[in-house]
């Protein structure tokens, strides 16, 4: 597919060299351009040029080069913007996997990919960008005090009577370090600038305006920098996993290691390992927050040689990481699902921590699958896989059971320490008692008083933020809406707002009902705002913190609280999810679930899986120091087979029950299935256009599994939340035995669908193995 030329010019016949293209555009496919004759030599797979497209200039991303030929009717790249490539020849094959899997234009894969900032579109006429790195973004550069070659410190330089006091300092300061930040010498000299421009004049010193790397680690927690010894089980993973890394071909293992099981000291051997066999590393994990100790650790014992890569990163962070990872001056890439993307020219090992985390799941724009996604990255560079898990993911441990994937257990927590004693609290039984209503149970109540008294931590774990989660009017029954949503809106005392979780519209909380115009408003439920305010009324000693999207939404909060409840400074720390993964605070003796059944009431086909996950994580949070945990969970289906296993710490017993319903109903992993989602402006237009797009689907599921019955339709119906931020939305569901037969249905789908959605005000997001299902 080529553009039209803007104006069309004879071409000669003889032979050009030429670049496949992919355009940071919303558009399929790649374009073909020919190299100027001054530029041929730079080319190179990895690096952007700027290209003439549609009457625009636009960015581009060199895919190949391809070798001198004759061709006629190409148009010449305008120019080739960088002197260094931004990701090395074998990222191609992937970025081109993860376009054609999950039906993503090519050239927004790789923008995605890249540090935000590095994409360059200007109109036609306009200037070309500069070259070089540092075009958009730039390093941080700082101005450095320097010895002037040859020169030495001679005392006869110095005129006593004249000169300040504390110049000999300085410059002894000066010689000894040979090279010293500018704002270092004004913050040991406040005449700094002045001594330094002085001995500039003199011909001693030199000014240098040099590149420094931003500091990205900000919060960081001591970690011994000599690893404890191995057990028998994480010795056994470990000569696995580098026997694996020696033959230096594809394979993945899931490593089932129960929470406290040390499969962070796997995680550090195996990179040892790679290290040993000069290949590099990513090491992934679900949450920005979980970056901080593991990143402790791996630069405690490997020092510089490790980079971070998220997207809390300021952009100035992240392309100075990406630099780094580029020009091959670090082996450990760590960071959440963008460090997949990491351009390491030598990946020898992906580690992905909690593998069976949702958060590895992108859910706007590009909606790819990290876990499965960094599987296909290190097939195509002969690397070793490591998914991590206290409670596998219902797709893993099936891969792991078929033979699929290599199985690692450490069924053991470190140091023979028991797991802890859960307990489940039917609140059912508390209804027409004096605790109807209350958020914390007695049994709750009690524990949390005896853990106190004794001097230990606890966390309370409920997923749902806010205070209160329904506004509603006694009299007509309607609960207050957000207008741009069909989501009930939540009140936050701290700001005293109703608040969509999902826009983001906010109002002050009016005194009478907008239905029936009666002042008979109350509120409903509880977030964790309010469990916080309850605590400190029945513990108002206690010092009490809480972790949510509310309370870290600023750089660093999410690190700050952390220390300060590992180093004690918190009693209490209540939070969503965010408490759940994966941090080890040894002086935390108690877990308190207030509300076990949020997750099972969602309609996901996955809710008993994520319920199992949330509750058996949470509970891994307690007894990881010497003194024995407790967890107490809050239900109202204490039968649930999910909360069952939970409590019984019965892995195996809850993944029987769930694979045989997955069997039954067809579901991951014994399908594929994709969400096709229509959104408009007009809920009439937006269910008609699915109607048709449901028809549709239909022939061609028919066309494409030639009467086999492999490909099941459901739907369109309305999504679960049937207006989001102004949108109306309907949902078809596509499930298919063959993933291969799915991509078909979508490929054809796609090529149709431009024409379908042609002014009709409505746009269709497929997505390729969905997990938000609202």
């Amino acid at each position: 597919m080529n553009p039209k030329p803007l104006n069309p010019e004879p071409v000669n016949a003889y032979k050009k060299t030429y670049v496949q293209v992919a355009v940071a555009l919303p558009i399929g496919g790649t374009f073909t351009y020919t190299i100027p004759g001054d530029q041929a030599k730079k080319a190179a797979v990895g690096k952007r040029v700027l290209i003439p497209f549609s009457g625009r200039k636009v960015t581009g991303y060199i895919l190949r080069v391809i070798s001198p030929e004759i061709r006629k009717g190409l148009r010449d790249l305008l120019t080739i913007i960088d002197r260094d490539p931004l990701f090395p020849p074998d990222m191609v094959p992937f970025f081109e996997w993860l376009s054609a899997y999950y039906h993503y234009p090519i050239g927004l894969v790789i923008k995605t990919a890249l540090p935000t900032g590095l994409n360059v579109r200007i109109s036609h006429g306009d200037r070309p960008p500069p070259r070089g790195w540092l075009d958009k973004v730039g390093l941080r550069r700082r101005v450095f005090v320097t010895v002037k070659k040859g020169s030495s410190l001679d005392r006869s330089l110095f005129d006593s009577k004249r000169a300040p006091r504390n110049e000999p300092e300085f410059l002894e300061i000066i010689f000894k370090k040979k090279q010293v930040s500018l704002g270092e010498v004004n913050q040991m000299f406040k005449n700094g600038s002045y001594l330094v421009d002085k001995w500039v004049k003199r011909g001693l010193l030199k000014k240098t305006l040099k590149p420094v790397v931003r500091d990205v680690a900000g919060e960081t927690f001591f970690v011994s920098p000599s690893p404890p010894p191995l057990n028998s089980k994480q010795k056994e993973a470990v000569e696995k996993i580098a026997e694996k890394l020696k033959g230096n071909s594809f394979f993945t293992y899931l490593l089932h290691g129960v929470t406290g099981s040390g499969k962070t000291e796997v995680y550090y051997h195996a990179v040892r390992a790679a290290l040993g066999c000069g290949r590099q590393s990513i090491v992934m994990v679900p949450e920005i927050a979980l970056t901080v100790l593991i990143t402790s650790l791996f630069k405690a014992r490997l020092g510089e040689r490790v980079a971070i890569l998220h997207s809390a990163l300021s952009l100035g962070e992240r392309y100075d990481q990406w630099i780094r990872i580029a020009k091959g001056e670090a082996d450990v890439v760590i960071g959440a699902r963008s460090a997949l993307f990491a351009p390491l020219s030598r990946l020898g090992l992906i580690i992905i921590d909690e593998e069976h985390d949702p958060s590895y799941k992108q859910e706007e724009k590009f909606r790819y699958q990290a876990r499965d996604s960094a599987t296909v990255r290190a097939k195509l560079s002969n690397a070793v896989v490591i998914l991590g898990s206290g409670t596998p993911s219902i797709q893993s441990h099936h891969n792991a059971v078929s033979g699929r994937y290599g199985l690692l257990t450490m069924p053991e927590r470190i140091h023979k320490r028991k797991p802890p004693d859960i307990r489940v609290i039917d609140m059912t039984r508390l209804e027409g008692s004096a605790y109807t209503d209350s958020i914390v149970s007695p049994p709750l109540k009690e524990a949390m008083a005896d853990n106190l008294a004794q001097g230990k931590q606890t966390i309370m774990f409920l997923n749902r933020r806010g205070f209160n989660a329904l506004y509603l009017c006694r009299f007509c029954g309607e609960a207050l809406k957000c207008p741009n949503c069909e989501v009930g809106l939540t009140f936050h005392k701290d700001s005293n707002n109703l608040l969509c979780h999902y826009c983001g519209f906010r109002i002050k909380p009016p005194d009478k009902c907008p239905v029936c115009n009666r002042d008979k408003l109350k509120p409903y439920g509880f977030g964790t705002e309010k469990v916080v305010d309850t605590l400190q009324e029945l513990f108002p000693q206690a010092r009490v913190e809480r972790m949510d999207r509310d309370t870290t939404r600023h750089k660093g909060e999410v690190q700050k609280v952390l220390k300060r409840f590992l180093e004690h400074e918190t009693d209490i720390l209540v939070g969503t999810q965010m408490v759940t993964k994966g941090h080890d605070f040894p002086n935390v003796t108690l877990v308190g679930v207030i509300s076990a059944d949020l997750s099972l009431n969602n309609p996901d086909f996955r809710a008993g899986e994520i319920t199992f996950q949330l509750l058996s994580q949470v509970a891994g949070r307690t007894g990881r120091g010497s003194s024995p945990g407790k967890v107490i969970i809050q239900t109202f289906n204490p039968s649930h087979y999910a909360i069952r296993a939970a409590r019984d710490h019965h892995y195996q017993r809850f993944f029987s029950r769930e694979i045989g319903l997955r069997k039954q109903l067809n579901y991951p992993p014994f399908s594929s299935i994709a969400n096709v989602r229509l959104v408009g402006n007009s809920k009439t237009g937006t269910e008609k256009m699915a109607q048709q797009m449901g028809v549709k689907i239909r022939s061609i599921a028919k066309k494409q599994s030639k009467g086999k019955k492999i490909i099941e339709v459901l739907g369109p119906v309305e999504s679960p939340i049937a207006k989001l931020k102004g949108k109306y939305r309907q949902q078809i569901l596509i499930k298919s035995r063959s993933s291969k037969t799915l991509s078909q249905v979508l490929t054809e789908l796609d090529r149709i669908s431009t024409s379908m959605l042609s002014s009709s005000g409505v746009r269709m997001i497929m997505d390729v193995d969905p997990y938000q299902m609202m």
